[in-house]
């Protein structure tokens, strides 16, 4: 089996350092971009940055993203107003596409290899990072953009609903990966894949575990044990609840920690996902 390490992280939005995706990418490019795409661009060229390139040309590189709500609010207005919404109207049109982001990230920075866009709820985000591996593992790409988008405005709070103590995530995290064996970047972590339900516990036996990264809504009994034996880390209390971002947070975040973390979403009557990253990085994100 091909093994996986990450060798870019980064998160932008609300609470970090680079807040404003213009400042990150320029102007240039931007205007009609909805909010989520404009996010998950300035993610993915923060991780290029990260792990020292300024473009994909040396490598067959694909883009995953995970957003159950990233562009809802452009899907509606065009619903509801068509194309008569004055200037936006005719060029919301192209945005209302639901792998918009994910398009105009392979555009953008010029990838060649697959694009797909998901939205499968509590899990996606870790959806989107074992969907990285299999692209990684049966060669259809040497490196993957993994981003994670969600935004918080009036029209996905209307649908999503909000965790009352935190509010909602607004921003964007991309993590970068690549094949070891093809990698020529300084691996920040490895990735050890995706396991789901009854295959959760044999994961949890298979080695010492630093750090939990709990779902968005807390620890959940299923997993009440780790409490005591890892450091527990809820980064909805922090961030807000980050939904379809919120594995690929967890990432970015558990990337640039010393250690071995679980990652772990759904619980609240969705299936859990669970993975394990062990990284020795020296970084950490946001800070």
């Amino acid at each position: 089996m091909t093994e996986t390490v990450l060798v870019g992280a980064a998160i932008v939005g609300a609470g970090f350092p680079d807040e404003d995706p213009a400042a990150i990418l320029g102007a240039r490019g931007l205007r009609y971009k909805d909010e989520a795409t404009r996010l998950g661009m300035a993610a993915a060229q923060a991780a290029l940055r990260d792990m020292g390139i300024d473009d994909c040309a040396d490598a067959v590189t694909a883009v995953v993203v995970s957003s159950n709500f990233g562009n809802v609010d452009t899907v509606c207005r065009v619903v509801g107003n068509g194309i008569e919404a004055g200037e936006r109207g005719p060029m919301d049109l192209p945005n209302a596409s639901s792998n918009v982001v994910a398009s105009s990230i392979a555009i953008r920075f010029g990838l060649f290899g697959p694009n797909l866009m998901l939205c499968s709820g509590a899990s996606s985000g870790l959806d989107a990072m074992d969907w990285a591996s299999v692209l990684i593992e049966s060669r259809r790409a040497a490196r993957v953009l993994v981003v994670g988008v969600e935004v918080d405005n009036p029209m996905v709070r209307r649908f999503a609903g909000a965790r009352a103590s935190s509010g909602r995530f607004h921003g964007a995290a991309c993590v970068i990966v690549e094949r070891a064996d093809a990698s020529a970047a300084r691996p920040r972590a490895v990735f050890g894949g995706c396991v789901r339900g009854a295959e959760i516990p044999g994961l949890l036996h298979s080695q010492a575990i630093d750090h939990w990264y709990t779902p968005d809504f807390g620890p959940t009994p299923d997993l009440a044990e780790l409490a005591s034996a890892a450091a527990v880390v809820d980064l909805a209390d922090r961030l807000g609840a980050a939904s379809g971002a919120l594995g690929v947070v967890q990432a970015a975040c558990a990337a640039c920690t010393d250690g071995t973390s679980l990652l772990t979403t759904g619980g609240v009557g969705e299936p859990l996902t669970a993975c394990l990253i062990t990284s020795n990085s020296i970084s950490r994100v946001g800070e």
